[in-house]
């Protein structure tokens, strides 16, 4: 899309969502552009934005995200993972041998050897493959463009054109990051969930605990463990957006946020930092396996949402901070 049609897609969305009043007294100063005098004299009679109009605002968002040829790109590269794997696993496993070790233990190889006897563990076993790089990455690229990529485009001015306030767009674009992470997940799980069925036999399965569990009892454990990776991807979402405050370029902003997750996967590998590790946002992220015991650990699992809701407070505050305090020149 080019920058002129990028600027008219969005002046048009907030025509659309904008209720009639004046703009935002923050855009105008930028250089060149002179305050509208009646935001200056009368700003008592400024209308706050409705709930209404807020929820607008978050559904053109959405669909603004998921109808760019990159979101759906990503989401493509996602889904064919399970594929990948499932069809890996079907001829490595077409002779009747078994695949890894079996048994119980860690997630990947564990998962991975249970899925020629239940094609339900393929869904844990593709979470397992793309939490560590490929789901973080997608959202890094999603988050790191919300506010960088609005600017490089020339279009955050029109956002802000529209009273909708730095603090109310800067929560719907973190909205709209989650919604992805939540979208990026299911789009894994389903298409495991699709593959599985389709070339391995579905039943009864057995947890990492040894314990035999119903097919339907699987299913819901494989929607929480889905609620449980996207949880966890809470925290490098809110990284991405505050570095998408920094700077005017969505490509920069995107590749330092990648760039980021891959120095602190590094670093969660290092030994010696062990003291630091578990204040790694992604030192807990397998930790969903444990949902696969009998009972269910869930010690891990709290400290992995407890560190991805302080990765998020704190980084969503900078980038407020940030935000609101920025001069909106493009």
């Amino acid at each position: 899309m080019s920058r002129a049609e990028a600027q008219d897609d969005r002046a048009g969305e907030s025509a659309l969502t904008a209720p009639s009043t004046a703009p935002d007294p923050g855009v105008a100063a930028g250089p060149g552009v002179a305050p509208d005098p009646g935001v200056t004299a009368g700003r008592g009679a400024v209308r706050s934005p409705s709930p209404l109009w807020s929820l607008g605002l978050f559904r053109s968002e959405l669909l603004t995200t998921f109808r760019r040829w990159r979101t759906l790109a990503l989401l493509a590269v996602l889904a064919a993972v399970p594929i990948l794997v499932g069809i890996a696993v079907k001829i490595e496993t077409s002779d009747g041998s078994s695949l890894g070790g079996g048994g119980g233990g860690g997630a990947g190889p564990a998962f991975i050897s249970q899925i020629s006897n239940n094609g339900l563990f393929l869904v844990f076993t593709a979470l397992a493959a793309t939490l560590p790089f490929f789901l973080p990455m997608a959202i890094g690229v999603v988050a790191g463009d919300a506010i960088a990529g609005e600017s490089g485009a020339g279009t955050l001015r029109y956002l802000l054109v529209a009273p909708a306030g730095r603090s109310r767009l800067l929560l719907t674009k973190y909205a709209t990051v989650i919604a992805f992470c939540l979208a990026a997940t299911l789009v894994v799980a389903v298409s495991a969930l699709a593959v599985g069925a389709l070339l391995f036999p579905v039943g009864d399965l057995i947890t990492i605990s040894g314990t035999r569990i119903t097919y339907a009892e699987g299913l819901g454990r494989a929607l929480l463990i889905a609620l449980v990776v996207a949880a966890s991807l809470v925290g490098i979402a809110a990284l991405g957006l505050f570095v998408s405050t920094l700077t005017g370029s969505g490509i920069a902003a995107m590749a330092t946020t990648v760039g980021l997750l891959i120095t602190v996967q590094i670093l969660d590998q290092i030994p010696q930092l062990d003291a630091l590790q578990p204040y790694f946002f992604s030192h807990y992220w397998l930790s969903f396996a444990d949902v696969m015991r009998e009972p269910v650990y869930w010690d891990d699992l709290v400290k992995n949402l407890g560190l991805q809701a302080l990765y998020a407070a704190v980084f969503g505050s900078a980038a407020w901070a940030r935000f609101t305090t920025k001069d909106i020149t493009a």
